[in-house]
């Protein structure tokens, strides 16, 4: 064994002042640029050899020092020197570097970081297996062994996840994008509470007069506005009266329109639930009373056209009793009133009442908070673009705000009321028209107020992604049953539908109500829906998925009808909801094959054969029951036996062409692509009646 010298080490000062071990070795690099150099000795002691390990690469040089203090060391000098600080690099072989201390543990806590995935609530099965650098083909068998069928795109849960990679050695960490961060919680300031203005939805029945009576308590006329007199949007308007402001939300009151009743029902703070007194409570008064009372609302019940002639308020009240809503008058809690649009009877009571009830609830808000609301309606307008009705629930809106609803995003570029007039800004309670949304909003979505517009914009981005992702994880795969099914003769059949409405609340009525008349022999597909004027694009749709579109409150735009003509799509437009419902169902029908019977004619026995130039053969007959047409079908039986079918070409009645000829009658019968008659031949003459198959 070589003694460990104890000789220190000599260290030399580059001419540059600056202190290094060794001084820089001959090369091109700048003077007195520092490296950490290893010295060995050359070959017999006469040159000395440097090895540049600064950075983990050798770089090896040859020459005298030009330092006259290295001059003077020895071989054995630098050789025991280099030993003595254990850096010593051979010449010859490989040898690996010696580790340093903590290197272990660094490389193994590097090791173990990229073990962890993070993932956020789910994650592709191609996205996992580049993650974990793990073969898709594997990972799908190890969803297959433990009962998880999935393809290499579709999206599995993070627990799941988490499971397939605990099994490869991975960890998984669920990660996702805190909407907290960009949307902050609303604190509640006791001190900054102010009154806000009692939100009010009329419900009820069609055709009840729920709009009539807004009309009336608003001074205005908008049910004569409505096509069929129907509302088929929610109306929202701001009502000044002697009690205050009021704000009304009216709902359409078809069966189509659900969940616009349900969405008017859950942003609201009172419910008026009109009632005919000559028709009594329908399906959709139950409906409503339904939304309301899971919505935990009061409901005031107003008994309108109490002046017919016909009218039974007390009957309406006796009905409503069944639903667990007794009147004051007869001991309950639910204020039950007679009124009347056409005469204003009992409206100043309706809102003295509303006013009161206001009162007990104490409905407060902060106007300094960050403005939040619920969108109530939205639609697509030429020339404003986007346009979404919103109802301010907290803070103050203002022109200029960066705000994010749903997938859509923008900065309020203007506000306008129910008259239309321009507003700057919108206190808590009252609704208002916002333009500058990037796309148009779903209606019931919530709305809120963010610091900036790129803020807004990541949110309504992350939402757009996982809304694709969640329609990517329930996009159903046809199976081979489903294609033979659609390969029988008797399978259902399918119409696919494109639908534009002009405001989204009756888009989204319209396509479930279409939705909703599929049977177990035809269904509708809804393919698209959107709001607007019809364009060339939803023409191309439903070209390519065979489907025709349905307007509602909407026209096709510049020479879109032509396009439709050429790519043979139908466009069919309407103003009422239950007329949209009732073309549909024929459409439905019309796809079914139709029920061909048969309608016997009559008979006829052949008596003499003739061969006529021009003619043909021709045969003479007698008719024995019913009737002979020409153009019937008809079967030539002989024996009993067929042997020809086929059309009746001509017929003739002594010199004369006729149509038909009666029991009783003779006459000379031509037979299509027929003409080996024989005496005692027998003709059973028949129609084919085509019947419209019923759609149950």
């Amino acid at each position: 064994m070589i003694s460990r010298p104890t000789t220190p080490v000599r260290r030399v000062t580059p001419p540059t002042g600056t202190r290094s071990q060794y001084p820089a070795a001959p090369g091109p690099r700048a003077l007195g640029e520092v490296r950490e150099l290893k010295v060995v000795p050359g070959s017999l002691g006469r040159e000395r050899e440097f090895i540049d390990v600064s950075k983990d690469k050798k770089r090896r040089g040859t020459g005298r020092p030009a330092d006259e203090a290295v001059k003077s060391l020895t071989p054995k000098d630098l050789l025991q020197s280099a030993i003595a600080d254990r850096s010593f690099v051979p010449m010859r072989g490989k040898k690996k570097k010696p580790t340093k201390k903590g290197q272990k543990t660094q490389v193994t806590e590097r090791a173990e970081h990229k073990k962890v995935i993070r993932i956020e609530e789910s994650i592709s099965v191609s996205a996992l297996s580049q993650a974990m650098g793990v073969k898709a083909s594997d990972l799908i068998r190890k969803l297959m062994t433990s009962g998880t069928m999935a393809t290499i795109n579709q999206l599995i849960e993070a627990e799941t996840a988490a499971t397939l990679a605990t099994e490869f050695g991975f960890t998984v960490e669920k990660q996702g994008f805190e909407v907290e961060e960009f949307i902050p919680e609303v604190e509640v300031d006791e001190s900054k509470l102010v009154n806000r203005p009692p939100v009010v939805t009329v419900m009820g029945h069609v055709d009840h007069g729920k709009t009539s009576l807004l009309d009336a308590i608003r001074k205005a006329d908008v049910a004569a506005g409505e096509a069929g007199g129907i509302t088929q949007h929610i109306g929202a308007y701001s009502v000044q009266t002697t009690h205050g402001p009021i704000t009304f939300l009216d709902t359409p009151g078809h069966e189509a329109f659900t969940a616009m009743r349900q969405r008017g029902a859950q942003v609201t703070d009172l419910v008026v639930l009109v009632v005919a007194a000559d028709d009594g409570v329908m399906p959709q008064t139950i409906e409503a009373i339904k939304h309301a009372k899971e919505a935990g609302v009061t409901i005031l019940v107003a008994i309108n056209k109490a002046d017919k002639p016909g009218a039974q308020p007390e009957r309406v009240m006796q009905q409503l009793t069944e639903y667990e809503m007794v009147p004051e008058q007869w001991g309950g809690t639910t204020i039950m009133m007679p009124v009347s649009a056409r005469t204003k009877q009992g409206l100043p009571e309706l809102l003295e009442y509303i006013a009161l009830q206001a009162e007990v609830l104490d409905l407060k808000s902060n106007p300094e908070a960050i403005a939040a609301g619920v969108v109530i309606e939205a639609k697509l307008e030429k020339g404003r673009g986007p346009v979404a009705t919103v109802l301010v629930q907290e803070g103050t809106l203002r022109v200029g705000d960066a705000m994010v609803t749903g997938i859509h995003h923008g900065r309020v570029r203007a506000m306008m009321n129910e008259r239309g007039e321009l507003v700057k800004e919108v206190p808590p309670g009252y609704p208002v028209e916002v333009l500058g949304l990037s796309g148009v909003p779903t209606a019931g979505d919530d709305f809120n107020v963010v610091s900036d517009e790129k803020s807004a914009k990541e949110v309504a981005e992350h939402r757009a992604q996982k809304a694709r992702q969640k329609e990517l994880g329930s996009m159903k795969r046809a199976t081979l049953e489903d294609l033979f099914a659609k390969s029988k003769p008797g399978g259902a059949k399918e119409l696919n539908v494109v639908v534009k409405a002009d405001v989204q609340g009756s888009s989204e009525a319209i396509s479930q109500a279409l939705t909703k008349l599929s049977t177990r022999k035809v269904k509708v597909n809804v393919l698209d829906s959107g709001v607007g004027a019809v364009t060339e694009s939803d023409v191309l749709t439903a070209a390519a998925g065979k489907a025709i579109i349905v307007g509602f409150h909407t026209k096709p735009e510049t020479k879109v009808e032509q396009i439709a003509s050429q790519q043979s799509v139908k466009i069919l437009l309407f103003d009422i909801i239950y007329e949209a419902a009732d073309t549909i169902r024929e459409e439905m029908v019309g796809l079914l094959e139709p029920i061909i019977s048969e309608k016997p004619l009559g008979k006829a026995e052949v008596r003499a054969i003739f061969n006529i130039p021009r003619a043909g053969t021709i045969a003479g007959s007698s008719v024995t029951e019913g009737l002979i047409r020409r153009g019937a079908h008809v079967r030539v039986l002989r024996e009993r036996k067929v042997v020809h079918a086929g059309k009746i070409a001509s017929l003739r009645r002594v010199k004369d062409d006729v149509k038909e000829v009666q029991a009783g009658f003779e006459c000379g019968i031509g037979v299509e692509n027929f003409s080996d008659f024989k005496v005692g031949d027998v003709f059973d003459a028949y129609e084919l009646e085509e019947t419209r198959p019923s759609l149950d």
